[in-house]
């Protein structure tokens, strides 16, 4: 018996409510239906015809959870495109069928709002592994939405915001024990690997160009491990090649990386602001780090306006880091808040010492000196962001059997 049901539209045309398949030709159309029938959906599933029979056939508000068009025969299949995706709404996807095997036009089909595009001739094991990606895509969404991401911002060059997510994640693993991954979105620059002393994954690259391929295997190629539950994923790429990085592969990759790690922090560097409002957007917490500066009250402001644009759901902290160093640009703390129009959330005091034998020996702050103050600020900041509430400790009383307190009993030497 077929799974999915058939929705009646206000036009009287059924469609499926997991999946319909739009094709051209004949060969498309037995691999859809090959298809359709080791999933367990509707015979009816398949339709000849094309994105127009597509564009026909679906109403807003009545649309498969994913649709396979062909646009082979389309004569517009931009505008095709756009206008079945406003049909389908943002809580359904699009795959695209074409003939073009070619790596703009996949990026082509994926900036006009596609989730994959194909490449004829069809097969049957593509075509279901597009169709189940959907589905482990929208359940790592789910994990992801039980979990946490924070994305830091260093707003100026050099003021310590590489060095605040990685002592965040690295806290976060290792002193609250939680599943933690590290992203470091700068491809030809980053130092979170080398901060924990660490060599970088042979897939983060791989799996940013290729998010129709992720899947747990393929993550783990990218993924280096700096203990049992810190995650990093970092790389260092030539630096005489460009990288596109678009919103749907980060989209997908923390989608599947949230199934194992509860906390994600990702480090991007502020060139890729303009690219990434939907992962600002999304974020749990968005960090914005300064340094006590004009610039920094500057730069805080700007990028703060800019993203009330975005409806971001988390919170923004606002954290001057360096402070108390010899720095001629710094301002008094009362002028820099004045300048924000509030108060700064965190100061994390300048500690050149530790972050010199940190730097030197590839190991976190909390490995290096637990006690100092800069370790203290982070401590609170990394509770702050995953919600940590840290075990109260015993007092000098403790409960005996019997439901009463007793006092310890000192041991020392006897006058």
């Amino acid at each position: 018996m077929a799974k999915s049901s058939s929705l009646s539209t206000l036009f009287g045309n059924a469609v499926c409510e997991e999946y319909m398949g739009f094709l051209e030709d004949e060969k498309s159309l037995e691999v859809s239906r090959e298809v359709c029938k080791a999933l367990e959906y509707s015979a009816d599933a398949t339709l000849d015809g094309g994105i127009t029979a597509a564009l026909n056939r679906i109403e807003p508000g009545n649309s498969p959870k994913v649709v396979l068009a062909d646009i082979t025969k389309s004569m517009d299949p931009d505008g095709d495109i756009t206008r079945l995706i406003r049909k389908m709404g943002p809580d359904n996807t699009l795959i695209v069928l074409g003939a073009s095997n070619d790596v703009g036009e996949f990026r082509k089909m994926i900036a006009l709002g596609a989730k994959d595009y194909l490449v004829k001739p069809l097969t049957a094991d593509v075509l279901k592994d597009a169709v189940e990606n959907v589905d482990r895509q929208s359940q790592a969404l789910h994990a992801a939405q039980s979990g946490k991401l924070t994305v830091v911002v260093g707003v100026r060059g050099g003021v310590g915001a590489t060095t605040i997510a990685t002592n965040l994640a690295w806290i976060m693993a290792n002193e609250e024990k939680l599943p933690t991954a590290l992203m470091d979105m700068d491809l030809h620059f980053g130092t979170t690997t080398l901060s924990l002393d660490l060599e970088t994954g042979g897939g983060f690259r791989e799996a940013l160009e290729n998010p129709h391929r992720l899947d747990k295997l393929f993550l783990d190629s990218a993924i280096v491990k700096d203990g049992d539950r810190l995650a990093v994923l970092g790389t260092e790429e030539p630096i005489d090649e460009l990288i596109e990085v678009n919103e749907e592969s980060i989209d997908a990759l923390i989608g599947e990386i949230s199934q194992d790690y509860n906390q994600v922090i990702v480090d991007m560097p502020r060139h890729l602001l303009p690219t990434q409002g939907s992962l600002l957007a999304s974020a749990d917490t968005v960090i914005l780090v300064s340094d006590q500066s004009l610039a920094g009250i500057r730069d805080i402001n700007r990028i703060t306006q800019a993203m009330t644009t975005l409806q971001t759901k988390g919170r923004i902290l606002k954290v001057v880091s360096r402070v108390g160093s010899d720095r001629a640009a710094q301002v008094s703390k009362a002028d820099f808040e004045r300048g924000l129009n509030e108060e700064v959330d965190y100061v994390v005091p300048e500690d050149a010492k530790t972050l010199t034998i940190c730097a030197n020996a590839g190991k976190a702050i909390g490995e290096v000196a637990v006690k100092s103050a800069i370790a203290k600020v982070l401590q609170e900041l990394a509770a702050d962001v995953s919600g940590f509430e840290k075990p109260k400790k015993k007092g000098l009383f403790t409960m005996v059997p019997g439901g009463k307190a007793k006092k310890k009993k000192e041991v020392g030497p006897k006058e």
